[in-house]
């Protein structure tokens, strides 16, 4: 089964679940008016940090939200890395590095009192460069060997975010969740004769959609 198939059978079940709890649920607060502006919030994504600890790559990233009617979620995100995939390609030593954000719209759900679900989609756009060094071995001796650097600039790629996220609360205004992503690819700046390997905020370039799990920690002023 495709990622992509098994993404919308995993969203289905969830959704499932997700709208059945709601329909069940009693809400205390219903008879006080819910203000327009209902909540905001700012993440960090603390499962990145533990790649700190990798030689392969080095990730930060936080978001922030708004929270309409208590329903309806602004979201954005931005995050940095530096990407040193480990056999990108024979021979050659590579390094991808930039920023990225991610913008869009979302609905929240309240699946227990002490629990959020939300559902969004989201538009993504990165700038980066890649460098490497490509080494050149005659195999037969004759020629010499070859060692020969590039460094690409001013790269740029697009793409799409299917996201269900889900949220506890541990504190007040403070919540610990995840995202499930299911990044679909736009387009991205192709290049020849050694193409683009991975791109900050989305991965591989030769994965038309990938699959993703985000941790977050997230801290909400509610109720304006």
């Amino acid at each position: 089964m495709s990622n992509f198939k098994c993404f919308l059978v995993l969203l289905a079940f969830i959704s499932f679940q997700a709208f059945g709890q709601d329909s069940l649920r009693v809400d205390e607060e219903s008879s006080v008016p819910m203000p327009f502006l209902s909540t905001v919030a700012i993440s960090v994504d603390y499962g990145k940090l533990f790649g700190q600890l990798l030689d392969s790559e080095s990730k930060f990233e936080f978001g922030g939200q708004v929270e309409l009617k208590d329903r309806f979620v602004l979201i954005g995100e931005y995050g940095f890395s530096t990407l040193n995939p480990n056999g990108a390609y024979q021979n050659t030593d590579y390094q991808s590095e930039g920023n990225y954000f991610r913008v869009g719209l979302g609905y929240k759900i309240d699946f227990t009192p002490k629990n959020n679900l939300y559902f969004s989609a989201l538009y993504a756009n990165s700038s980066f460069e890649d460098k490497g060094t490509l080494d050149i071995t005659s195999a037969s001796g004759i020629y010499s060997d070859l060692t020969e650097p590039f460094v690409r600039k001013d790269l740029s790629a697009q793409w799409f975010e299917v996201v269900m996220s889900s949220e506890a609360k541990l504190w007040k205004g403070l919540y610990a969740g995840f995202h499930l992503r299911l990044r679909i690819m736009g387009k991205y700046d192709e290049q020849e004769p050694l193409d683009v390997y991975t791109i900050p905020g989305y991965g591989r370039t030769f994965d038309q959609s990938i699959p993703a799990l985000n941790l977050y920690i997230k801290y909400a002023l509610a109720r304006f």
